[in-house]
């Protein structure tokens, strides 16, 4: 094991930030391919581009805040020129290594990359492209990148591996080996160079002077000019072969899951195997094994694998996310993260593999993915969607995570043994955690106190409870809200939830005009408006205390009193989210288009197209949660790449000007960044004017947005002003402020 310089390049720290801007948090211990280059070993990870210095062990990893356009890397390629190929499902990126920026960006239609390779001064990539498969042909000029053209074959469904041999290009297909000359015909044409190979292909590598192919009966190495020579026959371990590297013509590395074997003439020795690891690539570096994995990366020393694993969070892609003091907690199916970082993790990895990776496991089953979480002082619920331990598990992350509690639904048997289905959980007034259960479909409510529980049935409720009900809310009036297909229902208890004196039941229309509204999801704001998601739009209720009638009214209208919903032609589904920042604005997520924010005034923020990653840094349009930090005004962005952070305009209430920052200083303008002014007050104004006093910028508090108030350096006229000090007067109707900033027009 080895200690490493860990420079993490994307941080949760913003220096001097601007509304708007966003910071990637990622995790790069699932690690692809490798490569390497100089002094350097290439990751490409599910987190972003990482690299390893294997003399300084510095290790860097670098994602959108340094202009990759995808950080979920399935292969990593050293092409001409020394840049980086890097392949994801969303194009083909190319990466200057030495100056750390992208050069070049391929979309192209492309839906999966495989793998890379340099031939005869060109790159072939073989991709997915609009579901077809094939290779896509780019050329070097000028030394400029160029994409030239794309060769598919129907007959194709994937293609695992492309290398070059000799005059050919060879590929590793569903249907097995093709090869050709691509300068010569095109792949259709293509055929199979090795038609005496037999059993399935597992495998294919080369380097500069062999072949190496592994197959379900054999392990064949080809010299360059030669025929296919088998070095191993008929061994059970070949079936399992994943990877292969060359070390000379004819020895061979190969690994299975978590099995490396030395591979020559007649030979085939386990050097090393660990059932706690799963390999997921190896090259051989200056006489050197390099093995990545899902969990790190190592390489191997007289026998002993040196794993090198920094201390990250192991959720990669959190189906769940909550921000608290200065803690960011992370969880979905395979795990649980807090900050510091603090793993606990549902496989059985083995904490004294590792130096740095603070792991624990628990024994539990999280189900297929965390469905919603509720925070209660220091503990986190989660629920659990299709668990085999328990509906909801519960975690105290006052220091560590600990697992505190598993609460139990009514269950029943399936023809798959007992699972637990809980779509929703909420907390009342009260402190009884409310529970919508799939698993028992005339039970489907429950609420637990402490240890103490009450299933609700179908029948107790008078059939207005639907079986099939999957979300829940609770409101200012501690009534449930309880949302099914069919509609909305409303409960009230009067006393204990365990026995309540009095129970009241009341349905109610999501849209008593529409009755082709599907529901997705519901929530209730502070201001207590119970919000509801629907397949056409977003709709909201106002509430009263009246039990008979809770419903003042449903909204928005249109000039003709019709409903007009928000966002009513979004992508929704039953995985969108509604929740409320500090301001009590509305956030939605989806699972293709992003985020959307509507302020409390009914306005869209930052615009009607919200956040995606067209219009932002945001890692992925599939958005699973948020999570907000209050103070600092941070929005915490869970989607299936990673965490963005993002800057926004909703923090709390400055209470005085104490915290008023102007940045940059001084201020070179004409500059593509405005000058900011953080930490206003509400409904604050600004003046900028020369040191006698006259006005040469007013920013009236009608155009402020949040705590931010930007400048251009121009005055009223859109002229920019001369270089010299300049004052900026901020006063709202109970304070002021005037500070200094310097001005330098080039």
């Amino acid at each position: 094991m080895k200690k490493i310089l860990f420079l993490l390049f994307s941080g949760m720290i913003f220096c001097q930030p601007r509304i708007g801007e966003m910071r990637a948090l990622t995790s790069t211990l699932e690690v692809r391919e490798l490569a390497y280059l100089g002094n350097k070993i290439i990751f490409g990870t599910g987190g972003g581009l990482s690299t390893y210095n294997t003399k300084s062990q510095l290790y860097k990893i670098f994602t959108r805040d340094h202009g990759l356009i995808d950080t979920d890397i399935n292969t990593v390629h050293v092409g001409l020129m020394e840049n980086i190929w890097i392949g994801s499902n969303m194009g083909i990126q190319v990466w200057d290594p030495l100056k750390q920026l992208i050069v070049n960006w391929f979309q192209l239609d492309i839906d999966k990359v495989s793998g890379f390779t340099n031939y005869k001064n060109m790159i072939y990539s073989s991709v997915r492209k609009n579901g077809k498969w094939g290779i896509m042909e780019f050329i070097y000029s000028n030394e400029k990148i160029y994409y030239r053209d794309f060769y598919h074959r129907d007959d194709i469904n994937d293609i695992v591996k492309i290398v070059s041999f000799e005059e050919n290009i060879i590929l590793h297909t569903n249907q097995g080996l093709i090869a050709g000359n691509p300068h010569k015909e095109h792949p259709l044409y293509w055929t199979n160079p090795f038609p005496n190979i037999t059993g399935d292909i597992q495998a294919i590598n080369t380097n500069n002077n062999s072949l190496a192919i592994i197959s379900s009966d054999a392990i064949y190495s080809i010299k360059v000019g030669g025929t296919p020579e088998a070095l191993v026959r008929d061994n059970s371990n070949l079936s399992s072969i994943n990877y292969v590297e060359l070390k000379g013509d004819q020895d061979i590395f190969a690994i299975s899951d978590s099995v490396l074997f030395d591979i020559g003439t007649d030979r085939f020795e386990k050097i090393y195997s660990n059932s706690d690891i799963k390999f997921s690539s190896i090259v051989n570096y200056n006489s050197q094994i390099w093995l990545g994995s899902e969990l790190g990366f190592g390489y191997l020393n007289n026998s002993k694998f040196e794993h090198i694993v920094n201390n990250e969070p192991y959720v990669a892609s959190p189906d769940a996310i909550y921000y608290r003091k200065n803690k960011v907690f992370m969880a979905d199916e395979k795990g649980l993260s807090l900050t510091g970082w603090s793993n606990l993790s549902v496989n059985p990895y083995l904490k004294d593999r590792y130096d740095d990776l603070y792991m624990k496991t628990i024994n539990i089953d999280l189900g297929i993915y965390i469905s919603e979480k509720i925070s209660l002082d220091s503990l986190i619920y989660l629920s659990l969607y299709n668990s085999s331990t328990s509906g909801i598990a519960s975690f105290d992350i006052s220091s560590n995570i600990k697992l505190n509690s598993l609460l139990l639904t009514n269950k029943e048997m399936t023809e798959n043994g007992f699972h637990f289905v809980v779509p929703d959980i909420a907390i009342d007034k009260k402190r009884n955690l409310w529970a919508i259960s799939n698993n028992n479909k005339m039970k489907p409510l429950t609420v637990f106190y402490n240890e103490v529980s009450r299933n609700i049935s179908v029948e107790e409720s008078g059939y207005i409870l639907s079986n099939e009900s999957n979300k829940i809310s609770v409101d200012n009036f501690n009534r449930i809200w309880i949302l099914s297909p069919s509609g909305l229902v409303m409960y009230k208890y009067t006393g204990d939830a365990m026995n309540p004196d009095k129970e009241i039941w009341i349905e109610e229309d999501i849209d008593p005009g529409i009755t082709t509204r599907i529901p997705f999801d519901i929530n209730v704001s502070p201001r207590n408006r119970l919000w509801i998601l629907t397949s056409i739009g977003l709709i909201h209720k106002d509430l009263q205390v009246s039990e008979t009638n809770p419903v003042i009214s449903t909204g928005p209208l249109g000039s003709q009193s019709n409903l007009y919903p928000y966002f009513p032609s979004i992508p929704f589904n039953d995985y969108s989210r509604i929740r409320f920042d500090p301001r009590d604005n509305v956030w939605v997520t989806t699972r293709s288009s992003g985020v959307y924010v509507l302020t409390e005034d009914g306005d869209y923020w930052p615009s009607i197209n919200g956040l995606n990653t067209s219009n932002s840094n945001l890692l992925s349009n599939h958005v699973n949660d948020i999570s907000f930090d209050s103070k600092q005004g941070l929005a915490y962005i869970a989607t299936d790449k990673g965490v963005s952070i993002v800057r926004i305009p909703f923090a709390d209430k400055k209470k005085s000007y104490k915290s008023v920052e102007i940045f940059p200083s001084p201020f070179i303008i004409p500059n593509m960044k405005p000058l900011t002014i953080n930490g206003l007050k509400d409904d604050s104004s600004i003046k900028i004017m020369s040191l006698n006093g006259l006005v040469f910028r007013s920013i009236n508090k009608s155009d402020i947005k949040g705590y931010q108030a930007f400048w251009d350096g121009r005055d009223d006229e859109g002229n920019l002003v001369g270089s010299g000090i300049y004052l900026i007067a901020i006063y709202s109707n109970k304070a002021s402020l005037i500070e200094k900033v310097a001005v330098i027009r080039e």
